[in-house]
């Protein structure tokens, strides 16, 4: 991807066709890169966009492939701030050695765009082309930053997240109304390959992200949240969780519970349902044990939803946060105050 010196950028797609976009970085920008304390330890999350359910775990895509190859549209319903959604993740067509495969986005692109994004938080990073936000880096770097987080990745599988992310497109819906149809990265360019083998530490590439993000950013919707906590989880719905609570628990205090039930974790974060329904409380109560354990949580209480032969339909949590979950709250309360008043200067 190479610069020119009337400030647009060219590069070419997966496709090879050939992409000029002129360059900018508005003061939305400069805003959204800058934390309350100045502390690499931050990045932000993304109103509504972070809340689509829109990964699916590796290992149930096997049994999901039709003749071992194709998968169908995977359509989840969720909830967020009162209003109901249907997201539709139409899966990416990968062709590589082993033949054609299709896949949806997994967690392994969910820490790929995490970490997309918070090098986008450095101020030589970040930017907008043809007014929509986006990251530059180097394969190296992203590599690096995955690896300094405990999920190294090797180059081969890391282009292919970066492939995924560019084919598999979400359509969202509203009370049957479409939203959105994009990728999660609409525009993708890499490098040639022999350049970033012979150079990997310089040649650069380029993501543009989901629209969702640039509209976020423009109206200053997103949250700081501590990235290098969020990094260190082991289980996916750990990560969801902290991201949701750092997102929408705004009052946090010791008096003041969290509550969310198991039908709502389980259905919003796109968990895949365990045919043992005794099961499904299990998986929660593992990432609510992890959250405690990294000091988001202090504690937590259930309250039993029984049904016909006192069956158990629901559980009921009640989260208790942390002191230390509690002050990261009011910090990235401050920076959202302190980013509301320059946006009217």
């Amino acid at each position: 991807m190479k610069k020119s010196a009337h400030d647009s950028v060219k590069g070419r797609d997966l496709r090879g066709k050939l992409i000029t976009m002129t360059s900018s970085k508005p003061s939305q920008l400069s805003l959204f890169q800058t934390f309350i304390p100045d502390d690499d330890r931050y990045s932000n999350s993304i109103e509504l966009y972070d809340a689509l359910p829109k990964y699916q775990h590796a290992k149930h895509m096997a049994m999901q492939r039709i003749n071992g190859t194709f998968l169908p549209n995977l359509e989840r319903e969720f909830n967020h701030r009162g209003k109901s959604y249907r997201l539709t993740i139409h899966p990416a067509r990968l062709t590589g050695k082993s033949g054609t495969l299709e896949y949806y986005p997994s967690f392994r692109e969910e820490l790929v765009e995490d970490a997309l994004r918070k090098i986008a938080c450095d101020q030589m990073n970040g930017l907008f082309l043809d007014q929509q936000a986006g990251v530059q880096f180097t394969l190296y770097e992203l590599q690096h930053e995955l690896a300094e987080r405990g999920h190294s990745i090797n180059y081969p599988d890391l282009i292919d997240s970066l492939k995924i992310c560019n084919l598999a497109s979400l359509s969202l819906e509203q009370s049957g109304m479409a939203l959105i149809q994009s990728p999660i990265f609409p525009i993708l360019l890499l490098a040639n390959k022999a350049d970033w083998l012979k150079n990997p530490k310089e040649t650069k590439c380029y993501v543009q992200f989901n629209p969702l993000i640039t509209a976020s950013i423009t109206a200053f919707s997103y949250r700081q949240f501590d990235y290098l906590t969020y990094m260190t989880y082991k289980h996916r719905l750990s990560r969801w969780l902290h991201k949701r609570l750092a997102h929408n628990y705004l009052q946090a205090s010791m008096v003041d519970p969290y509550r969310i039930s198991m039908t709502t974790i389980l259905r919003d974060s796109g968990t895949y349902l365990a045919p043992r329904k005794d099961n499904r409380p299990r998986e929660v109560e593992v990432s609510l044990k992890e959250l405690r354990k990294k000091q988001v949580l202090m504690g937590f209480e259930k309250e039993y939803r029984r049904g016909p032969r006192n069956a158990v339909q629901d559980i009921m949590y009640s989260l208790r946060p942390d002191f230390h979950f509690i002050q990261e709250i009011k910090r990235a309360n401050t920076r959202a105050k302190w980013i509301t008043e320059q946006a009217e200067i």
